[in-house]
């Protein structure tokens, strides 16, 4: 009987209580600033790619977790090899790229460490936040309209600043068949970059209690937020990664408490009769900036600590407008309109939103181009469970020697080998054309589209046939979104204000809008998508 080995991928993510901040630049090494860029920018970059697919004509919202996925196939990628490597690595943007395989994971376990660290060492240079004349100022300079608002909000972002409502935790559990191992190698590398939860569960006979397990630790990790993931799980599940994103903060400055009101917001743009939907107040100082070239709107909404909600709103828009301009945001785009912000006194309408959507990115991930995850004769992460073909039988600690024992370069499949057979002798390559027929015998890797053998060995010992290899069977992805007015007091001086004075910018969000939740410091988009009609 040919066994089939399914792995079930789960993502979930939640926001509570969405309040922004704002961002900050790596201060270390170049060269390791350059790969932790490459990696921050991947992460944008697949959020609009996966934009583009579940586009739908019908939704009203996309809103999904970018960092949440990335998590997830970033751990699919460290146990990957050959073909689904290569997948893997289009996918996620890097297949074009300098940065070496073991550069990122580094980069992914340091941008991950950052993000959920109490202490991060990676600072922001904001040009929006260094050139802040309207909440920093030399009021002797001033004599507009403005003035007045100015003197009445000097140091109110140090004490903004000095306040730490912010809560950010990423969840990494990988849940294997009991009576299997994790290679070793691939285990500690999950648990010391990704900080990885490994566990051992009865698929084959508790298919049951292993998915309330898990719907237990996901409950765990979302701080309730997300209650259930999974239903059922199929027996001949041999793997289970289940990513979490939970998110919590404060507005910088909260949206007014009794601003909120009925308001129309326009789906099919303003020419089109409008819908009511509960729409909240503001007024301050913002980061904003015109993109003529689009002619979108862009203005930041920051939460306290270093994040930051960014809008992206074609003017007039609608449906149409709007996914023109995703077409636009790339990871270079986003960066270089952050770059051009400005802070401008604005008086902002935006709605109260609780958003839950959750996706099945099986077909998302195919139509991008990653196939071979999903079938069983193709499938290559033989790396992850222990077993023939796998890497549990070299003695590493180090971690950069893991991360090179794992990479699938031609020079590591002759480490591996060596390390692996000591008394090898001579290395020789085959001409074998795939990894399947290179790994069948015993003494044999298969790296950079090279098999290398053992000379005095080959063709004599056969490597025991694995059966059927270790295949995706459901990418799962849910979030809780819920964008709402709360955050420390001071909402009533604010009220105060947007009467005393003359606003630079009036934005009202009451079309089709593309958001993004960022951590400056890690420049990672917690949460993207675009919004057509506002849940609540």
């Amino acid at each position: 009987m040919r066994l089939k080995y399914m792995l079930g991928i789960i993502l979930i993510a939640a926001l509570h209580q969405s309040n922004c901040q704002r961002p900050h630049r790596f201060s270390e090494d170049s060269s390791q600033d350059n790969a932790l860029d490459i990696v921050a920018d991947s992460v944008t970059n697949l959020a609009q790619k996966i934009s583009r697919v579940i586009v739908g004509d019908r939704s009203k919202t996309e809103i999904f977790s970018p960092v949440s996925i990335a998590g997830a196939l970033s751990l699919l990628l460290l146990g990957s090899g050959g073909t689904t490597r290569t997948e893997l690595m289009e996918l996620m943007g890097f297949s074009n790229s300098t940065i070496r395989f073991t550069e990122i994971h580094k980069g992914f376990g340091k941008l991950f460490g950052e993000l959920v660290s109490n202490n991060p060492s990676l600072k922001a240079n904001v040009p929006w936040r260094e050139n802040d004349t309207c909440n920093n100022v030399d009021y002797d300079d001033f004599t507009d309209s403005r003035s007045s608002f100015q003197k009445e909000t000097k140091g109110r972002r140090h004490r903004r600043d000095a306040d730490n409502a912010v809560e950010v935790d990423i969840g990494n559990g990988l849940f294997a068949q009991y009576g299997k191992m994790f290679d070793e190698k691939y285990q500690k590398l999950a648990e010391e970059l990704y900080r990885s939860n490994m566990m051992l569960l009865n698929f084959s006979t508790s298919p049951q209690k292993s998915a309330a397990f898990i719907n237990d630790w996901v409950r765990e990790r979302t701080r309730g937020k997300i209650p259930e993931i999974v239903s059922q799980l199929d027996s001949d599940t041999m793997l289970v990664i289940a990513n979490t994103l939970f998110f919590k903060g404060e507005w910088d400055e909260p949206f007014l408490k009794d601003g909120t009101k009925a308001r129309k917001f326009f789906p099919n743009g303003p020419q089109e009769p409008g819908i009511d939907v509960p729409m909240m107040v503001h007024g301050g100082c913002f980061p904003y900036y015109f993109w003529k070239e689009a002619d979108v709107r862009v203005l930041g909404i920051p939460y306290k600590r270093n994040y930051t909600m960014y809008i992206f709103m074609p003017n007039d828009s609608d449906r149409r407008k709007l996914n023109g301009l995703r077409e636009k945001l790339s990871a270079n785009n986003v960066n270089d309109i952050i770059a051009k912000m400005d802070i401008k006194t604005a008086s902002i309408q935006f709605p109260k939103m609780h958003m839950i959507n959750s996706f099945n990115l099986k077909q998302v991930f195919q139509q991008l181009g990653a196939f071979g995850i999903f079938d069983r004769s193709k499938s290559d992460l033989n790396r992850i469970l222990a077993g023939p073909g796998a890497i549990s039988r070299v003695d590493v600690t180090n971690l950069n020697d893991l991360l090179d024992f794992v990479d699938d370069s031609k020079e590591s499949a002759q480490k591996k080998l060596l390390e692996m057979f000591p008394d090898c002798g001579t290395v020789i390559e085959k001409d074998v054309d795939s990894k399947q027929k290179c790994e069948k015998k015993l003494e044999c890797r298969f790296g950079g589209e090279t098999c290398l053998c053992c000379a005095k060995t080959f063709g004599f010992r056969k490597r025991r046939d694995a059966g059927e290899g270790l295949f995706v069977n459901e990418v799962i992805h849910k979030i809780d979104v819920v964008v709402n007015e709360k955050g420390t007091e001071g909402g009533a001086v604010t009220a105060t204000l947007l009467d005393r004075i003359t606003p630079q910018v009036n934005f009202r969000a009451n079309g089709p809008f593309i958001m993004m939740i960022r951590d400056e410091s890690t420049k990672l988009p917690l949460f993207y998508g675009s919004v057509y009609e506002p849940t609540s």
